[in-house]
């Protein structure tokens, strides 16, 4: 059996964690998130994320509006992805960041399950974008030997 990239899963934990990074009160004016993630010649990308408030107002994702089959997270080759929670994002405008709560991955290739956890991500904003970019890593919470642990990840997300 062949070992799964950790640059593979890396790809697919990226684009979720893209996912994640928006959240707010549901009294809140709605808003949306885009993602793209690659490496090593596999990417993932969605458009049109829900989120139930718009930037720099704090917010959670719906997570039923990323993946498929409501949303529509696609992601290059044989692996899929699946963002299990929906995380909720608060800004920081004064730093030019953005963190998440908690966010919870599944990640599957070649018919192998890896499951991730990781609490207070961080991402950078791109100047006075609504455009952030995060890198971390990101441990195993559930998986065979098969998965790599700790995952490297690296996402970028829109807020829109």
């Amino acid at each position: 059996m062949s070992r799964i990239s950790p640059k593979a899963v890396g790809v697919l934990l990226s684009a979720l964690a893209v996912t994640g990074l928006a959240t707010s009160p549901a009294s809140a004016a709605q808003g949306l998130v885009d993602g793209t993630i690659g490496a090593e010649g596999r990417s993932c990308s969605w458009t049109d994320g829900a989120t139930s408030d718009t930037a720099p107002n704090t917010l959670t994702v719906d997570n039923t509006t990323i993946n498929q089959p409501g949303g529509n997270l696609n992601c290059t080759g044989s692996t899929t992805a699946s963002l299990n929670n929906d995380p909720t994002v608060t800004f920081d405008d004064t730093n030019g960041t953005a963190s998440t709560d908690l966010l919870d991955i599944s990640v599957t290739q070649y018919g192998v399950t890896c499951r991730y956890r990781a609490s207070d991500v961080t991402a950078e904003r791109d100047g006075d974008t609504r455009t952030y970019t995060a890198t971390a890593e990101i441990p195993l919470y559930e998986g065979s030997f098969f998965c790599p642990n700790p995952a490297s990840v690296t996402a970028t997300f829109i807020f829109h």
